[in-house]
């Protein structure tokens, strides 16, 4: 059984993660109080100059010169600066800038050297674009009192330079409540340190502790190999969730910070020996309702660096900090772990995991299921099914045996005879299976709800998902 501690933990994390913001809504014509129809850099530059909440500039097919939005427009009635023609008009050097609020970007292509960037803006979006330019970021948000911004139903790819498709602050601040929905990223060419498709953050402490809520949801990530992490968290209190990760170098990766939470996201390595699946250090994560298919590593739990000062869950460290931190407080549960070497690793080092949950997780491997250099210490294991290779761990909480798995919609689930079904443990956070359904009581082991005759509302994302032409 679970045990009091492990409800009293999950229900502590709960109180200390906010609820993430709901996707922005979008403008649309009723938004519009004036049509404005721009053709050539001379107009453009006068109409966004004059730009009153409720514009919305209409360019013409063709190449404008980089400009930067400084009037804003209204959360009622935006500024909406769009392509007449979706992906016709776009910008080939510099950098389009937004530093009013209100403003949204939609349709363009950014080609040649240009990209885009905002600045303290506040409810600013730039939705429906294509980013296949030299530049080093695609897209920037930065500033103290940046909030509310949205960067959606885009693609970024291919890249053949170091750098990041999104990158969400710049020494020393970071903007809060990002959300970054609907896009394709694809084809991030190897790279050295330096090159994740997403980052937020990475900067170091103070800033790792700052709490920014930044969400990404709904995104498709397919070949993205430019750095060993494919996301960077170098923050706090962000969100990764619903997610589809493919045949991409590297992981899903909780670098420094607290209170994340990655959440119903499908991993497939699609056959790449460097694909991973979810790592994390230090303190309060939840990871949770993940389906992570790849040869090796689904699961890492870093091995615990010593931080300066030997801080509490949470607090910086006293002094200058460069290594992995000990992972704190975790829950990971209700997750598929399948790896076709090894399985998941619950890290050693000087500090192994402290105050770990792990439960209802379904780990299948062809090496050792559950590996530690060092034993988690003060941990709390229950109802977790592994197979194949060797356990690796053995007591309460772990059960071996062939969770006789099928295929069914790309994913494997347990089949109608298998153990898994209906042993799980009923968790807080445990509401939806990763395929949307409604978690039942108790529920099965992994992340698919198989006992359930629902239909599921989830399943791993196409192009036909996301990106410019996306519903």
């Amino acid at each position: 059984m679970a045990g009091p501690r492990l409800f009293s933990l999950l229900t502590a994390l709960l109180l200390v993660i906010p609820a993430t913001p709901a996707a922005a809504a979008g403008p649309t014509k009723d938004s519009c109080l004036r049509t404005i129809p721009v053709s050539g850099n001379s107009a453009f530059s006068a109409a966004l100059a004059a730009a009153k909440p409720g514009d919305c500039l209409s360019l013409a097919d063709g190449v404008y010169s980089a400009v930067t939005a400084k009037n804003s427009g209204s959360a009622a009635n935006p500024i909406v600066i769009s392509a007449k023609n979706r992906l016709k008009a776009g910008f080939t050097s510099g950098t389009v800038a937004v530093t009013g609020s209100h403003v949204t970007f939609e349709g363009f292509t950014f080609t040649g050297s240009a990209n885009f960037r905002m600045t303290d803006t506040v409810g600013s979006r730039v939705t429906r674009s294509v980013f296949r330019s030299s530049a080093k970021e695609f897209v920037q948000l930065y500033g103290k009192n940046g909030d509310g911004n949205r960067v959606d139903h885009n693609e970024m790819g291919p890249k053949k330079q170091e750098g990041h498709f999104v990158q969400i602050g710049q020494n020393p601040y970071t903007p809060t409540t990002t959300l970054v929905d609907h896009n394709y990223f694809h084809d991030l060419a190897a790279g050295d340190q330096g090159g994740e498709a997403l980052r937020v953050g990475g900067f170091g402490p103070p800033g790792d502790y700052f709490k920014s809520h930044t969400v990404f949801e709904y995104n498709l990530l397919v070949h993205c190999d430019g750095d060993a992490e494919i996301l960077s968290l170098k923050g706090s209190a962000n969100t990764f969730r619903y997610n589809t990760v493919r045949a991409s170098s590297g992981t899903i990766n909780i670098r420094a910070g607290v209170d994340n939470v990655i959440q119903g996201n499908f991993v497939f390595g699609d056959g790449n020996k460097k694909a991973q699946g979810i790592r994390l250090s230090e303190d309060n994560h939840l990871i949770y309702d993940n389906y992570v298919e790849v040869v090796d590593n689904p699961l890492i739990l870093n091995a615990g660096d010593p931080k300066p000062g030997n801080p509490p869950p949470g607090v910086p460290p006293t002094g200058e900090f460069k290594g992995h931190a000990q992972v704190r407080n975790a829950v990971v549960a209700g997750n598929t772990f399948i790896g076709a070497s090894s399985g998941v690793d619950f890290g050693g080092g000087s500090a192994p995991p402290l105050n770990l949950t792990f439960s209802g997780n379904l780990v299948r491997s062809g090496g050792t299921n559950v590996g530690h250099g060092s034993t988690p210490t003060k941990s709390t294991y229950a109802a977790n099914l592994l197979f194949g290779g060797t356990p690796g761990i053995s007591g309460p909480g772990f059960r071996v045996a062939d969770p006789k798995l099928v295929r069914v919609a790309g994913v494997f689930q347990p089949g109608p005879d298998s153990p898994a079904l209906r042993a799980g443990v009923s968790t807080p956070i445990l509401t939806e299976d990763v395929e949307g359904r409604q978690r039942l009581s108790p529920p099965d082991i992994g992340a698919v709800e198989a006992s359930s005759t629902a239909a599921a509302t989830r399943l791993p994302l196409t192009t036909a998902d996301v990106g410019p032409s996306a519903p």
